[in-house]
């Protein structure tokens, strides 16, 4: 067993043991979670008004509000507790009693928004007047678009079906992804997280059928990291709490040798819940790619360079992940789990090349072969505890996430050429090998509290500490005639290990002005830590955000947001936020990730963050009945120390480019974006999203300060006919006009998805879709500098069809042990009450 699965499952051992042990300093109570299509739950606790203390074997029944039949009831515990489980949605009434104390009665609504219900403590009073009924509504229906972010439901897309957490990235509003799988929203990198924390698993490496829905939110507020300038994509995982047991089996295969299992499962029993999934899948991909160079003196050219890529890659991934929640009581609820990814990416990569000079006669031709194979493997586990207060809104809770991650790498660059004249090149051929790989480790606290001071106003605050620890080395190794056999290169070789830590606190102070309007003020103050030291050349390169009362701006982030609110639905919101973007991994890690004879791209591992100021106003406009919503919003952007992309000839050989990432000068943007989404039929919806931007950005002063700016565009339509018999049509198609960067622009990219499934009953079902559908889809970039102008492109995946088959099992709203006793007790029917 590797060394990190073993500390993973060591760790999630403990967390449970944890969790066991803590039950002493809880009140104990078995309790459950109601389900979430026809049935849900309600609890609360039940007092003696006159001693405070809890009401123990009070009875607690539900009735219909109209018809006064019994629903379902229960006894309450001896701490007061009590919990109704398989509550039927709609008006319902609830009714208290106990000899000797007046009978109380509250009504209430569940809906098919609001299926769980904390009625608070009751108070059971001996002689009193019988308290008025106080209805509680449910929420209103969830939609697809909020004022504040756009929800995403993954199972609703067919083209994700048997793909990756990249393929549903593609098809949301608002979101693109990079040749890398890097998404990218207005032109910035969000921050990615999994189930509101970060998480060591790439976005690659998380299978669509774990994925519930992801959540865009694109100026967070202060409760959220700083580090949030492009915004947050949570990635919701699925979890079922509704009791009985429920889970999918998939399978899939497709063109380029594609195929793909997986599994999971959700039970739930009394106060215990658990879900586990397993999954794998793997493909190949045939791609290619070209380069075309002008090399340039004073305005002339002085030669040409071409270049043709055939690539051929192999990907492999596999994985599962384990979590259980325990509700001690109703208002005290332990969660923990733990995962495991692993990821092998095996490929070769033939390029052939061709030197002219600037009349087109020839100089020069030659192939390079270049050999890869990446081994990753990720590890994550996190415990929680969440307290709930009788008081509506008042709650806290804290968790505690570790995440480990390894990499290792080795890749060959094989070059072979031929002058015009047949001779062979004093460097030719030449041979290097890369050894590297990449180890962190990651631990993370957070503690959230939210405080109702009245009606009208409440406050948050909380506090999160985050530590890292990334080791990184490479070793190259070259074959020449000009240097020897296998001689190692000290200047593209690196030993680095980075230490990240980043602690923070902050405070929202959020008030309701009247019955429209509410305004939220808050300020997060973070503390920044960043070391880089070059092991092998004794360097260190570091930040610090606030040094003492120094840099003091650049750990304060302020965020004002006032939101108005009208009866029919429709919202508009008003908001600023500073925030801080910190490098990725892949803009600072110092491996040469893409090699040909001309082109290098590596990492730079002594960025420095950006910080940005940012400002929007989002406007919600729902109609047809709320079947359809229009969400536009303006949005603006400063930002100073902007990171971005930077080409320049190596030093050493000045025919080879380099492409790495650098701190440039200050940038601006500023946008409009809209998504629109409409059901004009039954069965047939559509979702149209759009953003025209303006950008402006500039390297620094020791890149020349060169600026570039202009408008770019994109646009995204998502169209689904749901027809008889159980057939559904689906199509994605997406335009992505150039964007800016400070020396050029990137290439327009485009694409169309298309998937059909049927569902043969509620159990099974089947999806066909073919992805790329007419193979245009490919990323590169147009750079022009004095020196040289270049255009290059190459391609992610291969077009590809893919048949998916999904089954669906289960019993859901039923007690598992509740049953099996009812058996060996001779049956019943099973659905008498426990008074």
């Amino acid at each position: 067993m590797p060394f990190g699965l073993s500390k993973l499952l060591s760790a999630f051992a403990g967390l449970l043991l944890g969790m066991l042990l803590s039950a002493p300093l809880l009140a104990q109570r078995p309790g459950g979670t109601g389900g979430q299509r026809m049935t849900g739950r309600v609890y609360g606790k039940v007092f003696d008004a006159s001693t405070r203390k809890p009401a123990e074997f009070a009875t607690v029944a539900a009735y219909t509000a109209r018809q006064d039949s019994l629903l379902t009831g229960t006894i309450t515990r001896s701490n007061g507790d009590f919990t109704l489980d398989q509550v039927p949605v709609g008006e319902l009434r609830l009714r208290v009693s106990f000899i000797g104390y007046k009978t109380l009665e509250r009504t209430f609504t569940l809906s098919r928004e609001k299926l769980e219900l904390d009625l608070g403590n009751l108070m059971l009073e001996p002689d009193v007047e019988t308290l008025k009924a106080v209805e509680v509504t449910g929420e209103r229906s969830q939609v697809v678009m909020k004022v504040d972010r756009r929800v995403y439901n993954v199972e609703k897309d067919l083209s994700t079906q048997g793909g990756s957490a990249v393929d549903v990235m593609k098809n949301v509003p608002g979101l693109s992804v990079d040749l890398d799988g890097n998404v990218q929203m207005r032109g910035a990198s969000p921050q990615i997280l999994v189930d509101g924390r970060p998480s060591s698993f790439t976005l690659e490496q998380i299978p669509a059928e774990d994925i519930e829905r992801v959540e865009i939110i694109t100026n967070p507020s202060v409760a959220f990291d700083a580090n949030t300038t492009g915004g947050i994509i949570n990635v919701v995982l699925k979890r079922s709490n509704k009791p009985g047991y429920s889970g999918t089996l998939q399978g899939g295969l497709g063109t380029n040798n594609r195929y793909q299992s997986s599994g999971n499962i959700n039970m739930k029993e009394g106060p215990w819940s658990f879900n586990a999934s397993a999954n794998f899948n793997t493909s190949s991909n045939l791609t290619d790619g070209n380069t075309k160079r002008t090399d340039l003196s004073n305005g002339q050219s002085t030669g040409y360079f071409n270049q043709n890529n055939e690539s051929n890659a192999t990907r492999t991934m596999a994985g599962g992940r384990l979590g259980t929640e325990w509700q001690v009581s109703n208002r005290n609820t332990w969660v923990a789990s733990a995962g495991f990814r692993s990821h092998t990416n095996e490929g070769e990569d033939e390029q052939y090349y061709s030197s002219t000079g600037p009349g087109g006669e020839p100089i020069s031709t030659g192939e390079q072969l270049n050999t890869q194979y990446t081994s990753t493997e990720s590890y994550n586990a996190m415990i929680g505890f969440r307290r709930r207060s009788p008081k509506p809104d008042k709650e806290w809770s804290a968790d505690l996430t570790y995440n480990s991650w390894s990499r290792s790498s080795k890749s060959t660059f094989t070059t072979s050429g031929l002058n015009a004249d047949g001779t062979v090149p004093e460097n030719s051929p030449r041979a290097q090998e890369n050894l590297g790989g990449s180890t962190y480790d990651q631990l993370s606290f957070q503690l959230d509290v939210a405080e109702p001071l009245n009606e009208r106003t409440k406050i948050e605050w909380g506090a999160k500490a985050n530590w890292k620890l990334d080791n990184t080395y490479l070793n190259v190794f070259v074959t020449s005639p000009q240097v020897g056999d296998r001689v190692k290169d000290s200047t593209l070789s690196n030993d680095f290990r980075i230490t990240d830590i980043i602690n923070a606190v902050y405070g929202n102070w959020i008030h309701k002005l009247n019955d429209h309007w509410s305004l939220q003020a808050g300020l997060r103050f973070e503390q920044t830590w960043f070391v880089t030291d070059v092991l092998d050349k004794d360097l260190q390169f570091s930040y610090k955000y606030p040094n003492g009362l120094e840099d003091l701006e650049r750990a304060l982030f302020p965020a004002l947001y006032l939101v108005r609110r009208w009866d029919d639905q429709r919202e508009v919101q008003f908001n600023f936020s500073r925030k801080i973007s910190r490098p990725n991994f892949w803009q600072i890690m110092p491996f040469i990730q893409i090699s040909d004879s001309r082109n290098i791209r590596i990492g730079n591992p002594v960025l420095a963050p950006e910080l940005s100021n940012m400002a929007e106003v989002n406007y919600l406009l729902p109609f047809m009945n709320g079947k359809s919503s229009w969400l536009t919003s303006a949005f603006g952007r400063y930002t100073d120390g902007v990171i971005t992309q930077y080409a320049f000839p190596l030093p050493a050989d000045s025919n080879i480019l380099v492409s790495t990432f650098v701190n440039g000068d200050a940038s601006w943007s500023t946008g409009w974006e809209n998504t629109l989404r409409v059901e004009p039929i039954k069965g047939l919806q559509a979702t149209l999203s759009g953003t025209v931007q303006y950008t402006s950005v500039a390297l620094g002063g020791a890149q020349a300060g060169t600026r570039n700016e202009g408008f770019i565009w994109n646009s995204k339509l998502v169209v689904s006919y749901r027809m008889p018999d159980g057939w559904s049509m689906q199509a994605n198609g997406e335009y992505e006009g150039p964007r800016i960067i400070p020396q050029g622009t990137t290439l327009p990219q485009y694409g169309l998805d298309l998937s059909v499934s049927k569902e043969f009953n509620k159990r099974l079902q089947a999806v066909l879709s073919v992805n790329d559908v007419f193979y245009t889809r490919r990323w590169g970039n147009t750079l022009e500098t004095d020196t040289f102008i270049q255009e290059n492109y190459r391609r992610r995946e291969q077009r590809f069809a893919r048949l998916t088959v999904t089954w669906r099992f289960g019993e859901q709203n039923t007690s598992l042990l509740r049953r099996r006793q009812q058996r060996r007790e001779g049956g019943g029917e099973g659905d008498g009450m426990e008074f």
